[in-house]
């Protein structure tokens, strides 16, 4: 990868873009300004989560973007009418927040317009692949092209993934030697401190921190031992 001067990263608040932040920081990336999506997601918790850990990782500044997905509906995430599924019920495609990724990286890549950084680093893991189509790297490799075409100015758009390839575990196990604050972090899809336990981002979560063998310093409704 070539270390950009400046960059916008994606900041959920959760472990994998908070791992992030803190990798970029060691690659000597000191010019971060972080964003977070305000969606109408159930979790907005996470929207705490990301300003803190933005603070505490150093960012030169961090910015929230009004995007109202709850108009569109169609997933637990956005519609609280629908019940978030668990990681038993197997049904982890039903919380597809369509062309979510698309939309944020276009809204990052507009404000980078406006504060002239082009390049654009978001978290998506191998792990996410599956049930979340926009976590590949041949969608990141067509959105680049099509955000360089669309730009207001002659502009190479590079949206970074360096965690694309990479499984949970894996950014757990690098997130551990950089020190990352995981217990101020937020994964749970309900939006709940205990988080649920239950639902496909908890149980990846915890799942990741075992791989590693190693307690998860987050509180959950279900008992860990």
């Amino acid at each position: 990868m070539t270390r950009p001067d400046k960059a916008i990263l994606l900041l959920s608040g959760g472990m994998d873009s908070t791992t992030l932040l803190w990798w970029m920081r060691e690659q000597g990336i000191s010019n971060i300004h972080t964003v977070s999506i305000d969606y109408g997601q159930r979790h907005r918790v996470e929207l705490d989560a990301s300003r803190t850990l933005s603070a505490s990782g150093g960012a030169v500044s961090h910015k929230v973007i009004s995007l109202d997905l709850t108009q569109i509906g169609g997933s637990p995430l956005t519609d609280e009418a629908l019940a978030v599924p668990t990681a038993e019920d197997d049904r982890q495609i039903s919380t597809v927040v369509p062309y979510r990724n698309m939309l944020f990286v276009t809204a990052a890549a507009a404000y980078g317009e406006q504060i002239s950084i082009s390049d654009l680093f978001i978290s998506p893991v191998k792990d996410d692949s599956a049930a979340y189509r926009d976590c590949r790297r041949e969608f990141y490799d067509a959105l680049e092209r099509s955000l360089s075409l669309g730009a207001t100015h002659d502009t190479t758009a590079r949206i970074h993934t360096p965690f694309v390839d990479w499984s949970k575990a894996d950014v757990i196990a690098e997130g551990l030697k950089l020190s990352v604050p995981y217990d101020q972090t937020h994964t749970c899809y309900e939006g709940t401190r205990p988080a649920c336990g239950r639902c496909d981002a908890c149980y990846e979560r915890i799942e990741a921190f075992r791989a590693n063998e190693t307690a998860d310093p987050i509180p959950y409704h279900i008992n860990m031992a």
